[in-house]
């Protein structure tokens, strides 16, 4: 009987090659389509990282804004709120001056319109939803978490400013101010007490101090005082502070995503 060895050697040798190939081909196709979507995951990543880079650089900038506009006021309010301590010290409670009931109105009355509320509406979604990791940049996310820290400082400081107007700030206008002399600034309601200040409106008469026998000098000094002491601290610490870490983003945001 003949066996043809080299034949059977030269057929087992086929399928294997064949085997061989088979694996190849399914380990090339394996690979190309974990490369294809890997790549389709860093294009998808890097396209939001854009949106949300911009959305973001759109919502800081705003903000970067509104907080210059908002220290104007508050200086404003300052220099108001000094004039107020230095006169009450030793004035004439009777017969005041004529810029007296401005400065009282800003010192004591004017306190809704002075504090900076950040928008951090992208920058949370960027946290709670996980979407920080798109920023691969380490220096982008340090400048994420620096700037969500002063917004929670200044939140914290405004609820401060708001527990010293309720003690002290409002009792104190409710016994000593003349809101006949607000009626008259805002012309009986046609114009908003703010807008009414900020352009410094004519008043048609002199304000005068309720219950100025019972108003208390020093009283009156250390409840503007103090106040006055916290509206710098703000604008000196967490506002200054804000601005800074503001600047910070916009300028990376700027750099690494080519925004103007």
């Amino acid at each position: 009987m003949e066996v043809d060895v080299p034949h059977h050697r030269e057929a087992k040798s086929k399928k294997w090659k064949n085997y061989f190939f088979d694996f190849l081909m399914l380990f090339l196709a394996v690979s190309c389509s974990f490369i294809a979507e890997n790549l389709r995951e860093s294009w998808v990543e890097n396209e939001r990282a854009e949106v949300l880079a911009k959305n973001l650089y759109k919502e800081i900038l705003a903000d970067s804004i509104l907080i210059q506009e908002m220290i104007a006021v508050r200086q404003l309010k300052e220099s108001e709120c000094a004039y107020f301590i230095s006169y009450v010290k030793d004035s004439n409670l009777t017969a005041l001056s004529n810029r007296f009931y401005r400065a009282f109105s800003w010192a004591f009355v004017q306190t809704g319109r002075i504090l900076f509320e950040p928008n951090d509406g992208i920058l949370n979604q960027l946290k709670n939803s996980g979407e920080l990791r798109y920023f691969k940049s380490a220096k982008m996310q340090s400048a994420v978490g620096e700037l969500s820290v002063s917004i929670a400082n200044i939140r914290a400081r405004n609820e401060r400013e708001y527990g010293m107007v309720e003690t002290y700030i409002r009792p104190f206008t409710l016994k000593y101010y003349d809101f006949e002399w607000l009626n008259a600034l805002t012309r009986n309601g046609e114009y908003e007490f703010a807008d009414a200040m900020i352009q410094n409106l004519d008043v048609p008469i002199n304000g005068k101090i309720p219950n100025v026998e019972k108003f208390d000098r020093k009283d009156a000094e250390n409840i503007a005082s103090y106040y006055l002491l916290m509206l710098r601290s703000t604008r000196m610490a967490q506002y200054a502070k804000y601005i800074s870490n503001n600047h910070k983003l916009l300028s990376i945001l700027r750099n690494d995503f080519h925004l103007e």
